[in-house]
């Protein structure tokens, strides 16, 4: 085999999976033959992904790596599409927390890889705890000592162990102190904040756009706090909701892509019929479905 770990990882990109919905198929057959040789087409692209995946875990333990495991462990194994949303990347001040999994409170999942340094961490989690209501660090062993050390003790550790198991090493303590309204306002897009402000107060604000968002905040500064909260989790859950169909049809290795990753309509419809289909298959309906189009 020549290739090495990091590079099969790039089969979990957006860039490289939107390309495979688009239906170029030449770096999943270049790592297709390299991981299973010259008959790698008696494989499907599903297969693929898991030697892929296998191989990942093994060696390259990486950030992807971690969110896969946070998707099927806590939001799948602990919750259900029907009443859980988990959000990727989400903005909180002038940090994006990794993972976000909402169902009757917020909890923030802060990945911390062996590749990673710990340098805005401190500065990371102050964001964090200001805005969600339990607040995580995931991080792998070389950094399991530092965490727990350093890290404010309202924050719970968890490390995935060399066992791919997520081992809570220490609890996190609820939020006590009010959500920071400024941090809510700007993690929020104008849909969901006005939407906020309809659920709190019964009503949108009659005002220009130049005055809506320092009206919202003024009157959110204002809520009661557990409605504000609630209702916080309510928007989240009614704007951001997970893709359960294309989340269902992928195979468990590429849970998080379905969350993290924006695919058109299009795209989405392809990679449900590649992953559940052979090489050979899936690579003819592409070809019918172009050929179609251009008709």
């Amino acid at each position: 085999m020549s290739i090495n770990a990091r590079e099969v990882s790039k089969l979990f990109n957006s860039s490289k999976l939107s390309a495979l919905a688009d239906g170029d198929y030449s770096f999943v057959e270049k790592v297709a033959s390299d991981l299973k040789g010259a008959n790698y087409r008696s494989y499907t692209p599903a297969a693929i992904y898991e030697s892929a995946y296998l191989l990942m875990q093994k060696e390259y333990r990486a950030e992807y790596y971690f969110k896969n495991t946070i998707a099927n462990k806590i939001l799948l194994g602990r919750h259900s599409l029907n009443t859980a949303v988990m959000l990727s990347e989400y903005r909180a001040g002038r940090s994006k927390a990794d993972c976000v999994v909402v169902n009757g409170k917020t909890t923030c999942y802060e990945i911390k890889t062996e590749f990673d340094n710990l340098t805005r961490l401190e500065e990371q989690l102050k964001d964090y705890l200001a805005l969600f209501d339990e607040v995580f660090v995931v991080c792998s062993s070389k950094h399991l000592s530092t965490v727990l050390s350093k890290v404010d003790n309202r924050v719970g550790v968890i490390e995935l162990n060399s066992r791919n198991s997520l081992s809570v090493k220490r609890e996190a303590l609820q939020r006590k102190e009010n959500i920071d309204v400024d941090l809510m306002i700007g993690s929020l897009r104008k849909d969901e904040y006005t939407r906020l402000i309809e659920k709190v107060t019964g009503e949108i604000p009659d005002v220009p756009n130049s005055l809506l968002v320092s009206t919202c905040r003024t009157i959110l500064k204002q809520a009661e706090p557990n409605i504000l909260a609630t209702s916080f989790i309510d928007v989240l859950k009614e704007k951001r909701f997970n893709d359960a169909s294309l989340i269902n049809a992928l195979p468990k290795v590429l849970v998080n892509a379905a969350i993290s990753y924006q695919f058109s309509k299009k795209q989405s419809d392809s990679l449900k019929r590649i992953f559940n289909s052979s090489f050979k298959e899936s690579q003819c309906i592409c070809h019918t479905l172009e050929g179609n189009s251009l008709n």
